[in-house]
């Protein structure tokens, strides 16, 4: 099966029409992003809680499609949710290293975060100077994993 198959099928099975889907593979050497455009009503059952479907797609189709994308990670991208999802874990960071430099006191985020989106928290802190006094750092295991930011050691 074709991946644009798959997803218009899936589509499909969730009440949206073949011509409300809009499909979009855009490839390189390292990954393979796959832009998919429903609805903005519809949007939700696709992307759900905190990314959770979207999540999970994306995995099913790294799974089903992994000996033609092998070697290259697999992004599933839904209304452009990745990019809105990154401007809001950037400015969360923002927010929260601004209060711990502030306030002196560390700062845990309260929710689950998947490693990509701990990846964007570390690499915004890292990257900008003003927060050069800060770090960020992983605790626990599994769903229980939080992310902190405190002032360096």
């Amino acid at each position: 099966m074709e991946l644009n198959t798959f997803l218009t099928q899936l589509c499909e099975h969730c009440g949206l029409s073949e011509d409300q889907v809009k499909i979009e593979l855009v490839e390189n050497d390292e990954k393979v992003e796959i832009k998919l455009d429903v609805p903005e009503e519809d949007s939700g059952i696709f992307i759900g809680y905190h990314g959770d479907s979207i999540d999970s797609i994306q995995r099913v189709l790294r799974i089903i499609f992994q000996d033609e994308f092998e070697g290259k990670r697999v992004i599933l991208n839904i209304n452009g949710y990745r990019e809105k999802r990154e401007e809001r874990l950037k400015d969360l960071t923002y927010s929260a290293a601004n209060s711990v430099l502030e306030t002196k006191e560390e700062y845990a985020f309260n929710s689950f975060l998947p490693a990509h989106e701990r990846y964007i928290i570390h690499s915004t802190l890292a990257e900008d100077k003003d927060f050069s006094a800060l770090e960020s750092v992983s605790e626990g295991i599994g769903r229980n994993r939080k992310l902190i930011i405190r002032l360096k050691k």
